[in-house]
């Protein structure tokens, strides 16, 4: 008898003229937003393969040069790979900076957005898989179950099913499963749509773990679209005319989806803000004059108390032993340097990652945020990545410094500068670690459908069928 229930509620669904449209635009906007996702995504590659050229240029000039002064006076650039997954899930990708200047002695700071540099790719924003599935395809699910209940009950088919000798648990039971099968059943198929558009896309180069994030990515995106339809089902069996629960889950709809998460951030902002950019960058100046000067005053007491009347009559080991010495005082002050802006950063590191935890915590209430967050991780295009990258730099700029002393430590017939590396940077993060570090989000959109089928289940027992 359940499984009839269960088949009727499904077929319901089915044969509605909704049930067509939102497999449509399911279809349409899941293939468009994958497809104009992968074009981006391949200009993006076609300009980072341009511009990672022209730095590996720079830095082979700097080897052929063999000039370390290159290092201090203009350095060389960096820019970050578009990320494979981005297509699916943008993320920050265009809201972060993909070049980084790398100078001994500078702070690497990001720049060149892809919205600063295409402000027309900025002022529409992205059609990604995200987007479609968080705004569009959360608001089909309640427009599929804003009915559930109450049109059955001025159709005056839910009387006659209460007529019925089967238990009034099994009813409800029965309307919340096949209810909830029916909705997620078109993004079943635009799941498949998806894979297969990127299975025909070699170009994107995904590999094993690409795909189990994709796996995992859109058993997300379904637990999420769950949750809507759980609470479009609580909604409906509240309420006794179809217009009511329109207009209530439309209007909790937009309070998820916009109100909730942008009062979580302002809030985060208000108690836990990490400070402005700008002060930080104040701070970085003042240490590095700071330590310049006090550089600057050792190395020429250095060379005071070794004052040479004629550097070219000494003997070539006593000048490299004089140079050696020189050197050590600016790798005494490079580590000084080095280790207070490491400070610097892990200080202004720590109160971005507590605004970014109270924002979360406050945005817990609405799906949006946890989707969001979890979503950006999996697919390497959120706030986490940019940590790993900055600190990876960090520590790449205390090897660029004790390469600089060491070649100053050398007489200039020594000195060599083809063995000098440049920065490199690749994710190797594990798919288990990305999702350990996701289990609040994971919970977080589990125990909001639970609530949401929990009320749905108790308001369809107490339901007046009258």
């Amino acid at each position: 008898m359940f499984g009839r229930q269960v088949q009727k509620e499904f077929l319901h669904h089915l044969l509605d003229l909704r049930f067509v449209v939102v497999f449509a635009f399911c279809i349409l906007l899941s293939g468009l937003g994958t497809y104009v996702g992968i074009r981006n995504y391949l200009l993006q590659r076609a300009q980072y393969q341009t511009v990672a050229g022209k730095n590996r240029e720079t830095v082979e000039n700097m080897r052929e040069k063999g000039a370390t002064f290159d290092l201090e006076g203009y350095g060389y650039r960096w820019n970050r790979r578009p990320e494979a997954l981005s297509p699916l899930v943008y993320g920050l990708s265009g809201a972060l900076g993909q070049e980084v200047l790398i100078q001994y002695r500078r702070y690497p700071r990001f720049e060149a957005s892809s919205f600063a540099t295409d402000p027309v790719h900025a002022l529409f924003g992205v059609l990604d898989l995200a987007f479609v599935v968080k705004v569009v395809l959360s608001l089909g699910m309640l427009l599929f179950t804003y009915d559930a209940v109450c049109g059955e009950k001025e159709a005056g088919t839910l009387r006659l099913y209460a007529s019925f000798p089967v238990p009034r648990s099994m009813l409800a039971l029965a309307k919340l499963v096949g209810s909830t099968v029916a909705v997620l059943a078109p993004f079943a198929v635009a799941f498949l749509l998806v894979c297969l558009v990127l299975a025909l896309s070699p170009e994107l180069g995904l590999g094993g773990d690409d795909w189990k994030r994709v796996a995992v990515l859109m058993g997300v995106f379904s637990l999420y679209l769950t949750v809507f339809a759980a609470f479009g089902l609580f909604v409906s069996a509240l309420t006794h005319r179809r217009i009511t629960a329109f207009l209530g889950l439309l209007g909790g709809w937009v309070v998820w989806l916009y109100v909730v998460p942008n009062l979580a951030v302002d809030a985060a902002q208000h108690f836990a803000s990490a400070g402005s950019v700008y002060d930080t960058d104040r701070q970085v100046s003042e240490l590095r004059e700071e330590i310049r000067k006090a550089r600057q005053a050792e190395e020429v007491a250095y060379w005071e108390k070794h004052r040479v009347e004629d550097w070219d009559g000494l003997p070539k080991a006593q000048q490299t032993t004089l140079l050696a010495g020189a050197a050590a005082v600016h790798v005494r002050w490079d580590k000084t340097f080095y280790a207070r802006l490491r400070d610097l950063q892990q200080e202004w590191r720590n109160r971005a990652q507590r605004e970014q935890r109270l924002a979360m915590l406050l945005s817990s209430v609405s799906p949006l945020g946890a989707v969001s967050f979890m979503s950006m991780d999996l697919a390497r295009t959120g706030p986490f990545q940019q940590e790993e990258v900055e600190a990876a730099l960090s520590v790449y700029l205390t090897y660029m410094a004790r390469y600089v002393q060491e070649q100053r430590a050398r007489h200039w017939d020594d000195r060599a500068f083809t063995d000098f590396a440049s920065f490199v940077y690749r994710s190797h993060e594990t798919l288990e670690a990305c999702l350990r570090r996701n289990v609040f989000h994971v919970l977080n959109l589990a125990l909001l459908a639970v609530l949401g089928f929990a009320g749905a289940y108790v308001a369809i027992l107490r339901y007046d069928v009258r």
